[in-house]
């Protein structure tokens, strides 16, 4: 095995293992501090030579298949950055926003949540570009069931429960908060429990093994789950699903070397216009990178508003 691999291994096998830990953590909408050790924040020694790029990628999936859909991306930015690039997983949102706070990465392809988390805190940031799905497959909060529960929306999911998967999530715990509200169901006594899963694949496995008996998913991750194994189609039920909610950014710390970031930025947007470059986006699901806009979050920042009101005033 080489070295390369023997770090991609220790470093999933750490992640793969604080998840399992912890991955039927149950909440009540309420987020814990976080706390992030920047003296451990990358599992690999820096190499004698070129110190490598750190890319950091908000959980939606588990730590391994992460890896297995980043590597490509990896060995391109590697080629175009012409230095090693090591990617860096945390188990929340929040330990990645706060890994750009300080500084300790120097990239990271984030959600929409979480930008619009670290937004709100502050934390400084700039958006370099923001991956594009194909229309047809544009990304969506989906509101699935184990076939055996008799619901066909979420109104119907009183007293059962619910799996999402990160606190700062759009698609997941944001949407799901917001529908309730507009349609008059208080949130915080609702479910009969909840559960953060760190991942959406992680959250249809809690559905479908009955830990949870519904889930708020993202709808690429269900249909690339369901296309591997079509089974799943057969455990579960789709009853709802949300307009589209925005890209995947990315996004280098404020603080980055202007030159740095100018080239991250032409890396990303250039992307789609070498052939390596094609094969590394559809392994990501994206069709191209494109500057950041305004029109690309949609309704996400009032939804953001309308949650963090309610959940501020429940505390």
């Amino acid at each position: 095995m080489s070295p390369r691999k023997q770090i991609l291994t220790l470093g999933v096998a750490t992640a793969a293992a604080a998840l399992i830990l912890s991955a039927w953590w149950t909440a009540r909408s309420e987020e814990e501090p976080i706390e992030v050790r920047l003296d451990s924040a990358d599992v690999v020694p820096h190499e004698a030579t070129t110190p490598p790029f750190r890319l950091a990628v908000t959980p939606l999936v588990s730590p391994l298949t992460t890896v297995e859909r980043y590597e490509p991306l990896q060995d391109y930015l590697a080629g175009r950055l012409d230095r090693p690039v090591r990617l860096i997983q945390k188990k929340t949102y929040g330990e990645i926003n706060e890994l750009l706070r300080h500084g300790a990465v120097q990239a990271a392809v984030i959600c929409t949540g979480a930008l619009l988390r670290a937004r709100k805190e502050e934390i400084p940031l700039d958006v370099v570009a923001v991956g594009i799905h194909p229309p047809e497959a544009a990304t969506r909060s989906l509101i699935v069931v184990r076939a055996d529960v008799p619901a066909t929306s979420l109104a119907d999911l009183r007293d059962r429960a619910f799996a999402f998967t990160d606190p700062s999530s759009l698609i997941s715990h944001y949407y799901t908060l917001s529908w309730l509200l507009d349609h008059g169901i208080e949130p915080r006594d609702f479910f009969s429990r909840t559960v953060f899963t760190h991942g959406h694949d992680s959250s249809l496995d809690a559905v479908r093994d009955g830990v949870a008996d519904a889930a708020a998913v993202n709808s690429r991750v269900f249909d690339e789950a369901a296309r591997r194994d079509p089974s799943l189609a057969k455990a579960l039920r789709v009853i709802q699903v949300s307009p589209p909610l925005g890209g995947r950014p990315v996004v280098v710390p404020a603080s980055s070397d202007p030159a740095l970031r100018e080239r991250i930025r032409q890396v990303f947007l250039q992307m789609a216009s070498t052939p390596e470059g094609e094969k590394t986006l559809d392994t990501l699901g994206f069709v191209r990178f494109d500057p950041p806009s305004p029109e690309q979050y949609g309704a996400a920042p009032e939804i953001l508003a309308k949650v963090d009101a309610y959940l501020q005033r429940e505390k």
